[in-house]
């Protein structure tokens, strides 16, 4: 969550922990013009594909392109940050609406820190 919290940060958005109220989303962050950014956080202590609930799923296809997933890579060590815009039409999940590794390198835009 840091990491993400500190890239909204970063890219002048203002983003507030929303992880505990269960709407399918980690955080909601709002930009200066009060445009909204609904994003789901998952990490992986290394690498590997992440799952979905099927909250976070159909929340994602409900807000569609307002729906950012945030993947962070290797979050021990060297935390890698991927994002994913609209993940319900970008991604093809398998199995408990999984997102492959090599999906999240492809559609996701691998922010340097």
């Amino acid at each position: 969550m840091k990491t993400a919290m500190d890239y909204e940060r970063k890219a002048g958005r203002m983003p507030e922990d929303v992880s505990t109220q269960n709407l399918g989303y980690d955080i909601l962050s709002t930009d200066s013009a009060g445009r909204e950014r609904y994003i789901e956080v998952k990490a992986r202590s290394v690498s590997g594909g992440v799952t979905l609930t099927r909250n976070e799923w159909v929340t994602a296809e409900q807000l569609a392109s307002d729906y950012f997933l945030y993947v962070i890579l290797n979050a021990r060590t060297e935390p890698e940050l991927y994002i994913i815009e609209n993940p319900a039409e970008q991604t093809h999940p398998q199995v408990q609406y999984s997102i492959s590794l090599k999906e999240i390198e492809e559609k996701g835009v691998k922010v340097q820190q």
